[in-house]
């Protein structure tokens, strides 16, 4: 993030005095620090999820590729797009590349850097990069065992009518498609 010469951003004042890992999982750890701030202990816990990509596909016909599955912790089978982690020493790029292969059977030719954000600051370090990808292919799905994926076409438009009425309702779905708009805009 680039946020070296802006005076509203500092670096953290609080000294670390204690950590430990509380929670292991297969892609989560949750840790307890203890920070000193002058006199005064502060607790936390923070979730360590490693960073993601989402991408933003569009056909040549003004189409986006959607992906439809199941997410346990709402209890819902959502409308998002292809997301997923960065390896350990991936390129956030090539990332998007082989996910958005792997979850819509799509290859893109050209992928593009929109922005990046922080998805939850408040307890979390998950960064997420958002990509555009274009001149796509039809190539093959290459699905994870535990992964139900349905990939849906949708006109660029009808999905901005569907964000509009808050039927697209994750977080990093809904930047995708508003920075994909005022880039679209100023560009």
């Amino acid at each position: 993030m680039q946020t070296m010469n802006n005076p509203y951003f500092k670096d953290l004042p609080y000294k670390e005095i204690s950590k430990k890992v509380v929670y292991q999982g297969k892609r989560l750890k949750v840790e307890e620090i203890e920070y000193l701030d002058g006199e005064k202990i502060i607790h936390r816990e923070h979730v360590k999820a490693g960073n993601a990509i989402i991408i933003l596909p569009i056909t040549e016909d003004n189409k986006v590729i959607m992906v439809q599955e199941p997410r346990t912790p709402i209890g819902k089978v959502i409308l998002d797009l292809p997301a997923g982690m960065i390896e350990s020493g991936e390129e956030p790029s090539k990332a998007a590349i082989r996910e958005l292969e792997e979850e819509t059977g799509y290859l893109a030719d050209k992928i593009e850097f929109l922005r990046e954000y922080y998805q939850t600051v408040g307890y979390s370090d998950e960064k997420i990069q958002i990509y555009l990808a274009t001149h796509l292919r039809k190539t093959k799905q290459h699905l994870d065992e535990d992964e139900e994926i349905r990939v849906i076409e949708i006109p660029l438009e009808e999905a901005i009518q569907m964000l509009n009425k808050n039927e697209i309702a994750t977080a990093s779905a809904n930047i995708a498609f508003m920075h994909y708009l005022l880039y679209k805009n100023n560009h």
